[in-house]
C-alpha cells in the first residue's frame, strides 16, 4: 500500500509531464497552424527569399525609372514653357509657375489655359508647354475665389466655360489682326460692369500668347477706366508690366487701333459712330524698289472684298498691266482700268500685300482716317521681316466718299466740268484731279489715285500725254497738264 502511495505522485507527475508536453505540442501546433505557408520549410524559404528579393529589386528599378521619367518630363515641360514664354513675365509664387502678369490689382493678362479636351485635341496637347487649365483654375480658386471673370479673345480656340464656373466672356478676333471698333467698346463696357460690382473683382484677359490681342484690349480698358490719358502711355505701361523687355504690344495696326479708341473716347465720349462709306480707288507706292509688285487682297472681318488673284479684271492679266511705274519718282501706281475703284468700304478693313520677299499688311478704319492715308514701312505689319530692305518705302491709300451709286466726288466734278478753269486758261483735271499741286493740303483734297503721276510713265506715256492734251486744249504735253488725272478711257487704252 505504501508502495502504491509512493507511486501515485510519480504517476501523477508522469501524466502531468505528458499532459504538459502534449499541451505544449498542441499549443505550438495551433499557433503555427495559423501561419500556414508563412512558415515554409528550409527549401521553400530559400526560394521565397530569392523571389521577394527579385521582386523588390524590380519594384525599386521601376519606381526609380518612373521617378526619373517624371523628373525628365517635368524638366522638359519647364524648358518648353520658358521657350514659349520668351520675354514674358511669369507668375512664380506659392508653388505656381504660370504665364501670367498682374497689369493692375484687378486686371490680369495671361496665356491661353490649355490642356483640356474641351479646347480640342491640339489645345489638349498645348497644356504641355502653355498654362495648364488645372493649374490656372487652382490659382484663381486660391487667390480670387468667386471674384474673377475670364475674357477669351481667341477666335481659333474655345473651351468649356463651366471650368471657370461659367464666368467666361468671348470677344473673338484673329491672331495678329484687329477687332472691329465696336468690339473694343463692348469689351470695355463688359469689363467695367464686372469690376464695379465688387472692389475685389478681377478681370482675366487672354488670347493665345497673352500679348498682342490681349494688349490691345487691356490698353483700351485702361483708357476707358481713365488710368491714362493717352494711348502711348497706356501701351508703354502694359508693355513694361507684361514683358521683361517691354515688347508685348508691337504690331503697328494693333497700336493704331488703341489710338483709334482713344480718339473715340476723346471726341465721341466712347460712342461708336456710323461707319463712313468709301470707295477704295487704289494705291501709290512711294520709293518703291523695282522688285516689289505684290498682289493685293482687301478684306474685312466678314471676308474678302477684293483680290487681284480672283477679280475678273485681273485674273487674266499680268501684274504689269495694272501696276503703272513712274520711274522718275520711284513710284508705282495701282488701280483697275475702267473701274471707279477696287471695292466699297465701310468701317474696318485690311489691306494685305502678297510678295515673294515677304507679306505685309495693315488695318484701317474709314471713320478714323482721311481719304488719302500715307503709311510708312513702320506702319505696316510684317514689313520689318521682309528679306530685302526698302528704305523710304511708303504706301498711299487713296479713297473717295461713296454714296452707293457713283463716287460722290465724281458727281460734283461732272457738274463742274467745263467751268473749272484756272487763271491761266487751263481746265482743271476731271474726276477730282487738280493740275499742279502747290502744297500737301491740295494733294489731300485730290481723290484720284493717278494725280501727280501722269506724264512720267514709260512706254506709252507720250500717247497718254497727247490724249490728255487733246482733251484739254493744251498744246504742250510737258506743261502742267502732266499732272492731270487719267480718265477711264485712258486707263483702258494703256492696259
Amino acid at each position: 500500500m505504501l508502495n502504491n502511495i509512493q507511486r501515485l505522485p510519480a504517476t501523477r507527475n508522469d501524466s502531468s509531464n505528458s499532459e504538459t508536453e502534449g499541451f505544449g505540442i498542441s499549443a505550438f501546433s495551433r499557433f503555427t497552424s495559423g501561419f500556414g505557408s508563412l512558415l515554409p520549410n528550409t527549401e521553400e524559404s530559400s526560394q521565397g527569399n530569392a523571389t521577394s528579393t527579385q521582386s523588390g529589386v524590380f519594384e525599386s528599378f521601376t519606381k526609380g525609372l518612373v521617378d526619373s521619367s517624371r523628373n525628365a518630363v517635368k524638366a522638359m515641360q519647364v524648358k518648353a514653357r520658358q521657350v514659349v514664354s520668351q520675354n514674358k513675365r511669369r507668375y512664380q509664387e506659392g508653388g505656381f509657375d504660370l504665364d501670367m502678369a498682374y497689369i493692375t490689382e484687378n486686371i490680369i493678362a495671361m496665356g491661353f489655359p490649355a490642356g483640356d479636351l474641351s479646347s480640342g485635341l491640339f489645345g489638349y496637347f498645348e497644356g504641355f508647354y502653355r498654362n495648364h487649365m488645372e493649374e490656372v483654375i487652382k490659382f484663381f480658386e486660391t487667390h480670387h475665389k468667386g471674384k474673377y471673370k475670364v475674357y477669351n479673345l481667341c477666335s481659333e480656340r474655345l473651351y468649356d466655360a463651366s471650368r471657370f464656373g461659367g464666368k467666361v466672356a468671348c470677344f473673338p478676333f484673329d491672331d495678329h489682326n484687329c477687332p472691329p471698333l465696336q468690339l473694343i467698346t463692348s469689351f470695355c463696357q463688359s469689363a467695367y460692369s464686372w469690376l464695379k460690382e465688387d472692389i475685389q473683382n478681377v478681370v482675366v484677359v487672354h488670347c493665345k500668347a497673352g500679348m498682342g490681342r490681349t494688349g490691345l484690349m487691356i490698353c483700351s480698358l485702361l483708357l476707358f477706366l481713365k488710368f491714362f490719358p493717352t494711348a502711348e502711355e497706356a501701351i508703354d505701361y502694359f508693355n513694361q508690366k507684361r514683358c521683361v523687355d517691354g515688347k508685348a504690344l508691337v504690331l503697328p495696326s494693333q497700336i493704331r487701333y488703341v489710338k483709334y479708341f482713344e480718339r473715340t473716347l476723346t471726341y465721341f465720349n466712347g460712342e461708336n459712330q456710323p461707319e463712313r462709306r468709301c470707295m477704295l480707288r487704289g494705291f501709290r507706292l512711294h520709293q518703291c524698289p523695282y522688285w516689289i509688285r505684290p498682289s493685293i487682297t482687301i478684306s474685312n472681318n466678314s471676308g474678302v472684298l477684293f483680290s487681284t488673284r480672283k477679280h475678273p479684271k485681273t485674273k487674266d492679266l499680268m501684274p504689269e498691266d495694272f501696276w503703272i511705274r513712274v520711274p522718275k519718282k520711284k513710284m508705282v501706281v495701282f488701280a483697275l482700268p475702267g473701274e471707279p475703284g477696287l471695292t466699297e468700304l465701310a468701317g474696318d478693313f485690311k489691306i494685305h500685300f502678297h510678295d515673294r520677299q515677304g507679306d505685309f499688311y495693315c488695318w484701317i478704319n474709314t471713320s478714323m482716317t482721311e481719304n488719302r492715308k500715307i503709311l510708312n514701312g513702320s506702319d505696316l505689319d510684317g514689313f520689318d521681316k521682309r528679306k530685302l530692305p526698302s528704305p523710304g518705302f511708303q504706301v498711299e491709300v487713296v479713297m473717295i466718299d461713296y454714296d452707293g451709286t457713283l463716287p460722290a466726288r465724281s458727281k460734283v466734278d461732272s457738274a463742274r466740268k467745263g467751268s473749272d478753269v484756272s487763271s491761266s486758261g487751263h481746265v482743271a483735271a476731271t474726276d477730282g484731279g487738280v493740275a499742279g499741286h502747290s502744297n500737301r493740303s491740295d494733294m489731300a483734297e485730290n481723290d484720284d489715285v493717278f494725280s501727280d503721276s501722269e506724264g512720267e510713265e514709260t512706254g506709252v506715256s507720250k500717247s497718254r500725254q497727247a490724249q490728255a492734251a487733246s482733251g484739254t486744249g493744251l498744246s504742250q504735253p510737258g506743261h502742267a497738264s502732266k499732272h492731270h488725272n487719267r480718265t477711264n478711257e485712258e486707263l483702258n487704252t494703256s492696259c
